[in-house]
């Protein structure tokens, strides 16, 4: 009798609580997505971890994903495939909210099932990209990298800018198997200073500095396995735009506490200031006569090491020619005022393309600097675990001497370290 009586509350239990977690019930906590490319055969990576399928295939995600920096559930896919330009597809879970309130409102329980399970997030079912080939790569040349054509400086009547990739060094770069999400990257490459300023001609212009840029940020992303996300890319940079980029890197610095590895690379003109010989770093927008408006290299090395990092990297193909105000920019990348040693600070590393009064001229041929070619082709010969002490044997050994041969012109590379660091540093490594 008493069963009889309390069947009615027991049935009412058990459909509050079908009811109630139905989305862990009828969902499940896991969904399946299907990725495709073109063309196929990509390697698939969810979160950075290789999901060891290629596409086309069917994978099985969490419905509990990362939170992102808006607090929403969040999955990031990698499509990977050798001699192609990997690309990054990032999916945020939208909620069944009818489900969600039903299993709040019926039972506090299988609620709190749902919450944990976040079976109430639902994402795209599929998912499909289009690979480009390394070497074919077209881009914008705006602040961002995004491998599509607009305008250098957003002006549509400059000229377009495409990386073809013609050298030896931007194709078949090496992977590195981790993408490190503590590792960020500045890179600069400025070319085109005859556009932002009518009165130059374009013997002012730094041959192939794009280029240069463009081939570092491919192997910032493969080599170091720097996400593209974390990396703030720039042609023909504005004054305004190098200081915003600046200000952007040091709040990264701080904001990650001491764990962030930062590699900053810059190709483009640089001056001395006439009175104290302060090596600038000169913006497209910015002459010869007013090298105050640059970047003072203090400066930068003072803003990449205000907050504890885990290590700062500096590459530097420019020119600080020396010459006078009215002299304007010079064509040919001379290094001839170099930071001292006693100078840098923090866990900091400056590689240089050249000594003294020395010139550091483009490698015609490569369609690249001499520097940074050499620079990368020592990354794609020995990989990402090529220590720095490599790096700078590799450059001397071989720039020294094809400077010599291609430009009839002594180029010697050097390093500069804190001192902090003064045994540390030639073990690092790019993995």
């Amino acid at each position: 009798m008493m069963i009889k009586k309390s069947f009615p509350y027991i049935l009412l239990l058990v459909i509050a609580l079908t009811i109630s977690s139905c989305a862990t019930l009828i969902y499940g906590v896991k969904q399946s997505v299907a990725i495709q490319s073109d063309p196929p055969g990509a390697n698939v990576f969810i979160n950075g971890k290789d999901q060891n399928k290629t596409t086309p295939c069917i994978v099985k995600i969490k419905r509990r994903q990362p939170r992102n920096e808006n607090f929403d559930r969040e999955i990031t896919y990698e499509l990977k495939k050798e001699d192609y330009n990997s690309v990054e597809i990032k999916d945020e879970g939208r909620k069944n909210y009818f489900v969600a309130i039903a299993s709040w409102s019926l039972y506090l329980v299988p609620g709190m099932i749902d919450l944990i399970t976040q079976a109430n997030n639902q994402y795209k079912k599929e998912h499909s990209a289009k690979l480009y080939p390394i070497g074919k790569t077209i881009f914008k040349t705006d602040t961002v990298f995004k491998r599509e054509i607009v305008y250098v400086n957003k002006d549509p009547n400059t000229p377009k800018y495409i990386f073809e990739g013609k050298s030896d060094i931007d194709r078949n770069i090496p992977q590195n198997k981790e993408v490190k999400s503590r590792r960020f990257a500045l890179i600069i490459g400025n070319e085109d200073y005859k556009s932002q300023q009518l009165d130059l001609s374009t013997e002012t212009d730094v041959k192939f500095a794009r280029n240069d840029a463009s081939a570092f940020k491919e192997y910032a992303q493969k080599t170091m396995g720097i996400p593209e996300r974390n990396i703030i890319f720039l042609l023909d940079a504005t004054m305004g735009q190098m200081r915003q980029a600046i200000t952007k890197i040091n709040a990264i610095i701080k904001s990650t506490y001491g764990e962030a590895e930062v590699f900053v690379y810059y190709a483009g003109h640089g001056l001395p200031d006439e009175l104290n010989k302060e090596p600038h770093l000169i913006p497209v927008d910015v002459s010869g006569k007013n090298v105050d408006d640059g970047i003072k290299l203090t400066d930068l090395y003072a803003k990449l090491t205000e907050y504890p990092a885990k290590r700062v990297t500096v590459f530097i193909d420019a020119c600080f020619s020396g010459g006078a105000r009215n002299q304007g920019l010079l064509s040919a990348r001379a290094v001839r005022v170099t930071p001292k040693k006693d100078n840098l600070g923090g866990n900091l590393v400056v590689f240089t393309a050249s000594s003294g009064d020395q010139s550091s001229l483009p490698y015609d041929d490569q369609e690249h600097g001499i520097f940074t070619y050499y620079l990368l082709k020592c990354m794609k010969e020995n990989g990402p675990n090529v220590n720095y002490m490599t790096i700078m044997n590799y450059l001397k050994q071989n720039v020294e001497l094809e400077s010599v041969l291609v430009n009839s012109k002594e180029q010697t590379p050097q390093v500069n370290h804190s001192s902090s660091i003064d045994k540390e540093w030639i073990n690092w490594t790019l993995e």
